[in-house]
């Protein structure tokens, strides 16, 4: 097999897709401002925020609490947030490979 091709599992992303901007793309397409779905998910709208704009992470509960109010799977929710973290770490890795091959 030819080792210079790559199989999907392989790439490196250029940048790490946050489950904020999912989430927060969610809302606008259903038009739910960020105040009013804090509230109906029973968190604080800083909490929502946070995770918005990616100084949070997703946790199981957060998720299973979305779940009930947008009705998409907090196993999704998850995916994306583990997904996030080990492309970070590929990226970071990616980086530095670089760094040291210089």
């Amino acid at each position: 097999m030819n080792d210079n091709i790559k199989i999907a599992n392989d790439l490196i992303p250029g940048d790490a897709i946050h489950v904020g901007d999912i989430l927060k793309d969610e809302l606008e397409a259903r038009h739910f401002t960020q105040k009013a779905f804090a509230a109906m998910i029973a968190i604080k709208p800083n909490v929502l925020s946070e995770l918005i704009h990616k100084k949070r992470n997703m946790t199981a509960e957060l998720a299973v609490k979305i779940e009930k109010v947008l009705g998409i799977e907090a196993e999704f929710w998850m995916r994306i947030q583990s997904k996030y973290e080990i492309d970070c770490v590929r990226i970071k890795l990616k980086l530095q490979d670089r760094l040291y091959a210089s």
